[in-house]
């Protein structure tokens, strides 16, 4: 597995292990969930859901892509930090660049080339566009992604993915057939499922706290205390 990917490289506080090969892939209608900027703020991490029917053949190949990086990584750890100290257990930090999602990147390091309905944008004005439209369903995102290489701390191991073009063409609404339609609403249902989420545990931690708050008021000896503890829970209760 060595001739895959070559010796890592250290940049900054990473290793980085390139390809050997350039490795370019298409991914089809995919959706773009989140947008986050990059640590050094030239560019974005985007996100994505990437519909399994219509990505079928692809997929395959990117997840055939991050099992031959994890065996490349077991053959040829030993060899290429030799004199790295820190034991790293990899099938603890190994992550798939694919697992139903990916995330991918968006950087001033990458030349991207970008086309919204025909027509030549920058980052930014894509980056407006996705945030302009994220309830509007009528449009279809295209990519050109290309293998960046095995970004290796000592917490994580991943294939990282750079986006090298980006096609964007909205539709009328009347151009969506079913099976689009029912794709857009399940990932619409997992998303409002997070959050929903999120908001019990948030709840319930609050439940948790209020429940923990009373029972320290009520042994309470400190007149002082006890006041500015119950202010307190009230300012919890009435904020709900």
């Amino acid at each position: 597995m060595k001739h895959l990917f070559k010796n890592p490289q250290k940049k900054g506080k990473i290793y980085i292990s390139y390809p050997n090969d350039k490795i370019i892939i298409e991914l089809n209608e995919v959706k773009i969930k989140n947008l986050k900027e990059l640590n050094d703020k030239k560019g974005f991490f985007l996100e994505c859901n990437i519909p399994d029917i219509i990505n079928k053949k692809t997929i395959e190949k990117i997840k055939k892509i991050d099992s031959d990086a994890y065996d490349c990584l077991k053959d040829n750890y030993d060899l290429w930090f030799i004199n790295n100290k820190n034991e790293i257990d990899i099938d603890d930090i190994y992550i798939n660049s694919y697992d139903d999602e990916m995330t991918l990147i968006l950087s001033d390091k990458i030349e991207t080339d970008i086309l919204i309905d025909d027509i030549e944008k920058d980052k930014y004005e894509f980056i407006n566009f996705i945030n302009s439209n994220k309830k509007n369903k009528n449009y279809v995102v295209n990519l050109e992604i290309i293998l960046l290489g095995i970004y290796i701390t000592n917490t994580t191991i991943i294939n990282k993915w750079g986006i090298r073009y980006i096609n964007i063409e909205t539709i009328k609404e009347i151009e969506w057939n079913k099976y689009e339609l029912e794709e857009e609403w399940k990932y619409d249902i997992i998303q409002f499922e997070e959050d929903t989420r999120d908001k019990i545990k948030k709840m319930e931690d609050m439940i948790i706290k209020t429940k923990s708050l009373y029972e320290e008021i009520i042994k309470e000896t400190d007149n002082k205390i006890w006041e500015n503890k119950l202010e307190k829970l009230k300012t919890i209760i009435l904020r709900k």
